[in-house]
């Protein structure tokens, strides 16, 4: 065509000209020279950007020619057809790119041909992502699992479970590989009875970036994961039970919720970690039944575990809970007295301003109540009690709010940065590392916490869990130790955790400590004192 005669010795400005105009008009008769000019003109500079440009606009109206090209030699052309055949979803373009498969060799060419097939999308192309999902190239195998995934593929099962499993080996779980993610991923979209049994089995999987993809997975799924779950509390192991009570919790539905009461009531939480689980999934929604094994709750000696009953109960406060917690609190024979105690501090501690303002009415008690505030060392703590006391109406209220107004806190310099996706556990670390004169920063994931570094905060500390939403605690670890004016920080890991295989993962990602919860307020005072003499 004339438009095109000459072209090579024309200026450059009268060729960017020309090609834009062909860009633009996609015109057909000018292909055969457009596809010669791309076999002679150099891949490199803007000249041949535009030329591709146009090439490419003229083919995308043309199926039969780019598909024709895709049997030719000429790297370059080859290469764009493939990628504009996806582009278009050209459906004629796939036997062609399955045959190419047969024949291809370099890496980058081949993840082409797949990610073509995988915008095309033909049912026959099922299979060359089943033959390849474990192929040795990253980039294919990750693109041919998902692929499977968006197929939906139950024969692709078996195969995708054993990747899965096969990532909890002991020379693979200290990293996840985005294959074992997009295999979870792939099980997810699937959704059958196997895949969905599978990954409850799974919800403690050695890896913790795994983890929180099954756990994304299985919430995602919703309720067709309850059944499941019934009776998963007589079957498995602490670690088990505590990740299945985060994910029933977090799914806040009532049938979820008597998976959990049936757990309690049949004596299968018996470990105090389970407990602080059900616990706080009881207070991420209402139903009477989890409200009722919170007032049972109250009764609970280990102080994180009521800490977790505490913090429930405030968001779901009513005239028959303050009832019974003032009896409690108000109980003078010996044992009852200490559990008074107990409960007196972690009102306090949990920042439980609701079932404080009922408790305030019981002269006798709003005295212990404030004292408790007074003696706590805590800013954030005596600034919450002190807006509920300015809210409420009376002299002693007043006079209350003004002697905490007054108090002096004792600082000793030191800066500890607590990182975790439990708020009764962030607020534990506040109560222990305020009454040591501690300053203490809170953060409820990794990504979080990270920020707060980046942004030039300093600490002298810093603990963490491990299983965390968005960034969990070995990622966090990770990142952090990638800084170098965070070398010398210590951390420590203080987790559920009680696999040795976690601690392994802790120490590789540059973690100091290991901290196994529950633990007492006396175990974290000394960690916390050591950070001080």
């Amino acid at each position: 065509m004339e438009l095109l005669t000459g072209f090579t010795s024309k200026e450059f400005i009268e060729q960017i000209t020309i090609l834009q105009e062909i860009e633009s008009q996609k015109n057909q008769e000018v292909l055969p020279d457009l596809l010669e000019l791309c076999k002679s003109i150099p891949a490199d500079g803007s000249l041949s950007y535009m030329l591709e440009n146009a090439l490419k606009a003229v083919l995308s109206e043309n199926e039969v020619a780019t598909v024709n090209e895709l049997g030719l030699e000429h790297d370059r052309l080859k290469r764009l057809c493939i990628q504009l055949s996806g582009q278009k979803q050209f459906k004629s373009a796939g036997p062609v790119l399955t045959g190419l498969l047969e024949t291809t060799r370099e890496p980058d060419l081949l993840f082409d041909i797949f990610s073509a097939l995988s915008l095309i999308k033909l049912p026959e192309s099922l299979g060359v992502f089943q033959q390849h999902m474990t192929h040795s190239t990253a980039t294919i195998s990750t693109l041919c699992i998902e692929m499977i995934g968006s197929y939906g593929d139950s024969s692709s099962v078996p195969g995708l479970c054993e990747l899965v499993e096969t990532a909890e080996q002991n020379d693979r779980f200290l990293e996840c590989e985005f294959a074992t993610i997009k295999a979870i991923e792939a099980l997810g979209a699937i959704r059958d009875d196997r895949a969905v049994s599978f990954l409850c089995t799974k919800i403690h999987h050695r890896n913790p970036r795994a983890r929180q993809v099954i756990h994304e997975q299985l919430l995602q799924i919703g309720p067709d994961i309850l059944p499941y779950l019934s009776g998963y509390f007589d079957q498995y192991d602490v670690d088990n039970k505590i990740m299945a009570a985060n994910i029933l919790g977090e799914m806040g539905s009532r049938e979820g919720g008597d998976i959990l009461v049936e757990a309690m009531d049949k004596g299968a939480a018996d470990h105090p970690n389970t407990r602080f689980a059900i616990y706080e999934a009881f207070g991420k929604f209402f139903f009477m039944k989890g409200l009722a094994c919170l007032v049972d709750g109250l009764f609970e000696e280990n102080e994180t575990v009521l800490m977790a009953v505490v913090s429930s109960l405030d968001k779901q406060i009513n005239p028959g809970v303050v009832k019974k917690i003032e009896t409690l609190v108000c109980a003078e024979d010996a044992r009852r007295a200490s559990q008074s105690s107990r409960l007196i501090r972690a009102i306090i501690s949990a920042k439980a301003v609701s079932i404080f303002e009922a408790l305030y009415k019981v002269p006798s008690v709003a005295g212990l109540l404030v004292e408790r505030i007074s003696v706590s060392n805590d800013p954030e703590i005596i600034s919450a009690f002190m807006e509920k006391l300015n809210q409420m109406t009376g002299a002693q209220a007043q006079a209350d709010a003004a002697r905490l107004d007054r108090l002096t806190l004792k600082k000793v310099g030191k800066k500890v940065l607590a990182v975790d996706g439990s708020a009764p556990i962030l607020l534990f670390y506040r109560s222990v590392a305020s009454m040591l004169g501690i300053d203490i920063v809170t953060a409820v994931n990794g990504r979080e916490a990270l920020d707060l570094l980046e942004d030039g905060q300093t600490f002298d500390m810093i603990i963490t869990d491990m299983n965390l939403p968005v960034m969990n605690g070995i990622e966090f670890i990770r990142e952090v130790r990638l800084n170098p004016w965070l070398a010398d920080i210590q951390i420590i890991m203080a987790t559920t955790e009680s696999d040795s295989s976690q601690v392994q993962l802790a120490e590789n990602a540059g973690g100091n400590d290991f901290l196994i919860k529950p633990f007492t307020a006396d175990s974290l005072q000394a960690k916390l004192e050591g950070l001080i003499f």
